[in-house]
């Protein structure tokens, strides 16, 4: 049976041992344990002698035993980066030497403490004494509950993507801040058929941007009716009118493009030196440029899209110049005004159009007519039958 673990993040010499084998968990808290507790980079010979695991082999200076105790390392190392864990490779001076250690700075490591900003308020004993001057975080009263609420609608769908984390944020709450309120009333969500598929390409691609790894999948596009291979770099994840968009440069395209995440498949990331980054984002990439954007207008073709003229009689052309929707290519006696419109996604638009009420007119080109023809019909067909009365 094995001796409790104990670990002492103060002190250099971390104190897990067991009478077996470690654990692959063992190993890891006391690797970690040990880089937390300097100061300095650590040399690999240094982990080799002082983490239990890595030692037994190490000191038998057998050349095979050494070798399975630096590959073990390696492998550990690897696997908690992924994890998230800020292991850090630091080159350093010993005299005229150049020598390769590694370190974890605390306030990598360490999430801030977050305090709650009130009349009076004054930071907990864990604030106070923060031996590892860990970074705090000001949270105002009056944000706090939307903090929580935003939290829990997120922790409360399964198949949210960041769903986990928003649970881990809500316990970090708790303990820093004390319980949250509970919301009065449960909220209760309808999950897309393909919910859990794209949880799990989010997975891939969030970390894949996060890695700065690049990704190819199989992504069916639209406007050809057609599925093709692309090859992307990932440089930022959007969330826009309950749907996720991935934007980056396809190099199958030599450009930048914003692909829907519900029309891939087999997102893979490119796992050749997975602890290097396979390129950087642009330095004048903005994630805002696309925030902003209309549903219509967050395109994944390589075609320009469709330019849409749009008649707007008055007073509805006013409201259409005062949300700066579309191009004014025209203005009309009557008021009224004809705009014009850079569309790359159909369907939204012309959902958008219907629900102007016949005020707004779809002028050009005529194959948007015809769709616009098409979906007011099956709307008419959906809704024009009369509910069969009940008897009684």
């Amino acid at each position: 049976m094995s001796d409790p673990l104990a670990i002492f993040f103060g002190e250099p010499e971390p104190i897990a041992m067991t009478r077996n084998s470690p654990t692959k968990l063992q190993r890891w808290l006391d690797l970690i344990a040990y880089l937390v507790g300097r100061r300095l980079p650590v040399a690999v010979e240094e982990l080799m002698e002082k983490v239990p695991a890595y030692a037994e082999k190490w000191k038998t200076e057998e050349d095979t035993a050494r070798a399975t105790a630096r590959r073990t390392f390696e492998r550990d190392k690897d696997e908690l980066r992924r994890a998230g864990i800020p292991i850090r490779t630091v080159a350093y001076l010993i005299g005229h030497e150049t020598i390769e250690g590694y370190r974890i700075d605390r306030r990598d490591f360490y999430l801030p403490y977050l305090r709650l900003l009130a009349a009076g308020a004054t930071p907990g004993p864990a604030v106070l004494g923060n031996p590892a001057r860990i970074a705090e975080v000001e949270i105002s009263s009056g944000h706090i509950d939307l903090i929580v609420d935003a939290a829990q609608r997120v922790a409360s769908s399964s198949s949210f993507p960041l769903a986990d984390e928003a649970r881990s944020a809500l316990r970090k709450l708790t303990f820093d801040l004390g319980q949250p309120a509970s919301p009065e009333s449960p909220v209760l969500f309808v999950e897309r058929p393909d919910a859990l598929q794209l949880r799990d390409r989010l997975r891939v691609l969030s970390d894949s941007l996060l890695l700065r790894k690049r990704v190819r999948f199989q992504y069916h596009g639209l406007y050809r009716d057609e599925t093709t291979s692309r090859d992307v770099a990932p440089y930022a994840l959007l969330y826009h009118k309950g749907h996720w968009y991935l934007i980056g440069h396809d190099d199958t395209r030599n450009a930048l493009r914003v692909f829907r995440v519900g029309r891939m498949q087999d997102v893979d990331r490119n796992m050749h030196v997975p602890n290097s980054a396979d390129y950087d984002i642009p330095s004048d990439f903005r994630i805002e440029d696309h925030v902003g954007r209309r549903a219509w207008e967050l395109g994944d073709e390589e075609e320009p899209g469709v330019r849409a003229h749009v008649l707007f009689h008055f007073p509805l052309a006013l409201w259409a110049e005062r949300n700066a929707y579309g191009e004014l290519v025209d203005q009309r006696r009557d008021g009224s005004a004809v705009r014009t419109f850079d569309v790359q996604q159909i369907d939204p638009f012309i959902r958008w159009l219907l629900s102007c009420e016949g005020e707004a007119e779809l002028l050009q080109p005529m194959e948007l007519k015809n769709a616009y023809r098409e979906m007011a019909k099956a709307v008419y067909e959906r809704h024009a039958a009369e509910p069969e009365a009940s008897g009684g």
